[in-house]
């Protein structure tokens, strides 16, 4: 914009900007203006939920408050399988390294082939820890969390889970049956995708007609025994 009543000036010298500033103070105002999200748990909201239940996909989550025929209608179920599936090892893999430590510890039998435990030891850790720090860090905020907020430790829980069945396949398993196991699996998981498709992608139809999709009873997928 130019303004032929002002004289002409060069204002960079005036607005000049530090990166590592702006970038501080851009967090501490996101973080102040997070913070002031306070759920309210005198008052139901169907869009909330607590970073406890995400692991166990308790309160999936209504993406439009439309939920009457020929409304498009979202719902954030993901893919069960998938997602109980990978929280199992998330939990169990510590169980599985304190075994392996006691063992080593009692001077039991080797059960690793050389250099078998560290490889493992280096990937595990590596998508555990992963999951931990995009998870854990929920349970000290004051904010309103969703169950989309698990969704980056969710990735390092499902890469976590291919890392356990290749190597459990590959350990305990002949060659042939590991490709059985990932077959059958992948299969599995793929059924299941297309079973909650049409939530994912949208369903325009009368969502009675998908009440058998509802798995837990503490999903509102068609109806909502909170709202009035």
């Amino acid at each position: 914009h130019v303004n032929a009543r002002l004289p002409k000036a060069d204002m960079r010298s005036m607005v000049k900007r530090s990166f590592l500033r702006d970038f501080v103070q851009l967090n501490i105002v996101m973080a102040r203006s997070n913070n002031a999200l306070i759920p309210d748990r005198d008052k139901y909201n169907h869009l909330e939920s607590d970073p406890w239940t995400w692991p166990l996909l308790l309160y999936p989550m209504r993406m439009l408050g439309s939920w009457k025929k020929g409304d498009i209608k979202y719902y954030e179920v993901g893919n069960p399988l998938l997602w109980w599936s990978s929280t199992i090892c998330c939990v169990l893999l510590p169980l599985q390294i304190f075994l392996y430590f006691a063992r080593r510890q009692r001077k039991a039998p080797a059960v690793w082939a050389p250099g078998e435990a560290l490889h493992y030891w280096n990937g595990a850790k590596l998508l555990w820890g992963g999951w931990f720090m995009h998870y854990i860090p929920f349970f000290a905020m004051g904010r309103v969390t969703y169950i989309h907020h698990v969704l980056p430790a969710l990735y390092f829980a499902l890469l976590l889970l291919a890392f356990e069945i290749d190597y459990l396949c590959r350990r305990i398993l002949q060659n042939r049956l590991q490709n059985v196991i990932v077959g059958i699996w992948a299969v599995a998981a793929l059924a299941v995708f297309c079973w909650f498709a049409p939530l994912t992608f949208g369903y325009s139809g009368a969502i009675e007609e998908l009440k058998y999709r509802q798995w837990l009873p503490t999903w509102n997928l068609y109806r909502d025994k909170y709202m009035v």
